[in-house]
């Protein structure tokens, strides 16, 4: 696994109408600040800050997030099944980084 690859679960056969929980993971080392003696030390650390998650070609969900979030993030997150289509996670980073990930939801 490399920086920026991202893997998305959606379970198979959600009934359509029906909520299913899907989680998307993306590969990311999430450098945190470090203080010393109670105060921030300068560095340019890089860590995801946002993740957009689309269905249908509607945003359907929009994380912030702080260095609070440790390495290789994963984001559960409830997706109302219609009908089939593509499920995209965006993250973006505070090096301008963007990765991608989707996958298919085949509705039962």
């Amino acid at each position: 696994m490399s920086i920026g690859e991202v893997r998305i679960r959606v379970p198979a056969g959600a009934a359509r109408g029906s909520v299913a929980r899907a989680r998307a993971l993306l590969i990311h080392p999430n450098e945190r600040v470090e203080r010393k003696d109670g105060k921030a030390v300068d560095r340019n650390y890089r860590f995801v800050r946002r993740a957009v998650v689309n269905y249908l070609g509607r945003d359907i969900a929009d994380f912030e997030t702080s260095t609070s979030i440790g390495e290789n993030p994963s984001f559960g997150f409830a997706v109302r099944v219609a009908e089939p289509g593509t499920l995209k996670v965006t993250f973006f980073d505070t090096h301008g980084g963007r990765f991608e990930g989707s996958a298919e939801v085949k509705p039962a």
